[in-house]
């Protein structure tokens, strides 16, 4: 591709991308692409295709391959009927059920923020309509893993989990997949 930015050091494209809020500063004025958009395939797609149309050429992909960092059980609200939050009618406020309940909205939020199965899912969609093979792994994970933990126990569990995972959602196809697919192409 042949635009302003792709004439940046590999350095600084990884540094913009790696600018995401509440663990690295800006650079540049540029933030983590998972701002916008936590699962790029769809934009990394269309951004292939309109290189292509613009060059007056034909699209030649064969292959998309989508990592995601986890799929996590669902969190629930909870109720947040107003009545709750007082007692037998008195105006006493309860904090606590408050404070339970805006900390799940505040992690229901932040989930949807960074959601990427359905992007991932309409990718497919539109991969398939195209002729083009889609291959999507993102771990179930029994638990949320934040992006900075630091429990050992978890972290080591989580790689476990994903390893298995890799194996069970045959890795070995997606290479057996790229292999074919290369060969085809030098023939």
């Amino acid at each position: 591709m042949d635009d302003a930015n792709s004439k940046q050091p590999v350095w600084k494209v990884a540094r913009y991308t790696s600018a995401a809020p509440l663990y690295f500063t800006e650079f540049d004025n540029y933030v983590d692409g998972g701002v916008l958009a936590n699962n790029p395939c769809e934009y990394a797609l269309t951004a292939i295709q309109n290189f292509y149309r613009e060059q007056k050429m034909r699209p030649q992909i064969s292959l998309l391959v989508s990592v995601g960092s986890g799929v996590y059980p669902a969190l629930k609200l909870g109720n947040i009927d107003a009545q709750q939050f007082l007692y037998f009618g008195i105006h006493t406020f309860r904090l606590d059920i408050l404070k339970d309940r805006a900390a799940n909205l505040i992690s229901l939020l932040s989930n949807a923020l960074v959601e990427s199965e359905a992007v991932a899912k309409n990718c497919r969609s539109r991969c398939e309509a195209q002729g083009i093979l889609f291959y999507r792994f993102s771990p179930k994970l029994d638990e949320v893993v934040a992006a900075g933990e630091t429990d050992n126990e978890r972290l080591v569990n989580m790689l476990i989990k994903t390893r298995l995972q890799l194996k069970e959602q045959g890795l070995q196809n997606l290479v057996n997949l790229i292999v074919r697919e290369r060969d085809s192409s030098k023939k």
